[in-house]
């Protein structure tokens, strides 16, 4: 018998296969109101809450990514040696595809993704994205998807509980501080990315040597065929690196490329990883380069990156609400100058030094969330900053501070915590941002 833990968009694509294809099974979800909704799908659908079941009959148990394998009511399982499984196990196990290009890495992952896509479609190449980006694993199968790429993206959550995990291509882009509620260390954080290129079934491994964890790994399969290392900060031997806009191979043909043109969706240099593996899978898969820089020239960006709300003589406005850490928060700000910055939320770290660092960058600081208080204190002597506590008296405060100013100025949701205080997701507190904002814009013009 198999066992379904979290309803959510995963968890529902596992029932559909499962029903599709009349493999038994019980599920649960502790939010009532999502059983009720899949009960009305599914009418024959029997729930048990893990503290009710009898393990000793569940062969596998698929826990939705957003529980924690070591949460008490899943404890029963070890007595009885179940295992705990995310959807990305299922669809290891199942699929037949040999073209599977895998993603993680903290910061970067669905921009990568949504590149390499771009890349495989100006080559007139079908591909499924799926995953921690895009639809859930399974749809790939319960709509029947016949695509000759898949393009998975995968957080940490979904890498923890996949041991028939394989891909063709694996890339690591990057290890920086996050998740910490749900892992004891970083360390214990980087040894769960690691499970992407641990697989011996894994064709190509290609990892950033950028971050002292990402090079620590680099390192213990620096002698396995086809490990191909890359930079954005230096050039590498035997790797593949990007500098000033130019691209030096010294893996594939031990040749230069300069980067003519690409979209403003991808400047800062941070953007560089996704544009360096994007042109690493081509070189991988032998495609027309003329069509992966069509890719850069055309892309166009996804919502809550750095997203370009408006702009005029006087301000500039940057949703990067998916900046749910200091690494991507600092790294986007990094881009800009004259910088009013929302900060906060809901703190997945304390230690906020490296504003030290960008502070000359930052004019005003708003900070927001349940966490206000705690980051004012830790960033109001590096620059002047306000406790707003909402994104409302935020956006009030930056109209107001704007007449203080006559150089033009970057308004920046850059937020470096979680969303979950206040906002249902990332995705929510930067369309709640964009449209206060822009009713703010109306109401002043």
């Amino acid at each position: 018998m198999k066992y379904i833990y979290g309803l959510s968009v995963s968890g529902q694509s596992i029932i559909k296969y499962f029903f599709t294809n009349k493999v038994f099974f019980i599920a649960w979800d502790d939010d009532e109101k999502i059983r009720k909704k899949v009960k009305k799908i599914y009418n024959d659908i029997k729930f048990v809450h893990p503290n009710d079941l009898d393990w000793s009959k569940v062969t596998e148990a698929f826990v939705s990514p957003g529980i924690d394998l070591k949460i008490k009511s899943l404890s029963k399982s070890k007595k009885f040696k179940t295992p705990l499984y995310r959807d990305l196990e299922l669809y290891s196990q199942i699929t037949t595809n040999k073209n599977i290009i895998a993603v993680t890495g903290t910061n970067g992952k669905s921009t990568s993704i949504k590149l390499i896509s771009d890349m495989l479609k100006s080559n007139g190449l079908d591909y499924y994205i799926g995953g921690n980006f895009g639809p859930p694993l399974m749809d790939v199968y319960n709509n029947k998807n016949i695509s000759n790429y898949h393009l998975v993206e995968l957080s940490s959550f979904q890498l923890e509980a996949a041991p028939s995990f394989k891909s063709s291509i694996s890339i690591l882009l990057n290890i920086s501080y996050d998740h910490q509620e749900r892992y004891k260390s970083l360390t214990d954080y980087a040894n769960i990315k690691e499970n992407i290129i641990n697989s011996k079934e894994i064709k190509y491994r290609v990892i950033s040597v950028d971050d002292v964890f990402c090079k620590k790994i680099h390192n213990k399969y620096k002698k396995l065929e086809h490990l191909i290392p890359f930079s954005i900060n230096q050039k590498i031997a035997k790797g593949v690196s990007i500098i000033d806009d130019t691209i030096y191979d010294n893996y594939f043909d031990r040749k230069t490329y300069y980067l003519k043109e690409k979209n403003l969706s991808l400047q800062g240099q941070y953007n560089n990883q996704n544009i360096l593996v994007t042109y690493i899978v081509s070189k991988i898969l032998n495609l027309n380069f003329n069509n992966f820089l069509y890719a850069l020239k055309n892309f166009v960006g996804l919502p809550h990156r750095s997203e370009h709300v408006f702009e005029n003589n006087k301000f500039l406005v940057i949703n990067n609400s998916k900046a749910t850490n200091l690494d991507s928060s600092i790294k986007s700000i990094k881009v800009y100058e004259n910088i009013f910055l929302i900060l906060g939320g809901r703190i997945k770290s304390t230690d906020f030094s490296l504003f030290f660092k960008v502070k000359k960058r930052i004019k005003r600081c708003f900070i927001i969330g349940e966490s206000t208080e705690l980051i004012f204190s830790k960033v109001s002597n590096y620059f002047k900053s306000y406790k707003c506590f909402t994104i409302n008296e935020a956006i009030d405060q930056i109209f107001y501070e704007l007449s203080n100013f006559n150089s033009k100025i970057t308004i920046l949701l850059a937020p470096a915590c979680s969303s979950f205080d206040q906002f249902n997701n990332f995705e929510d507190r930067g369309n709640q941002f964009k449209n206060i904002i822009i009713k703010k814009i109306n109401n002043n013009e």
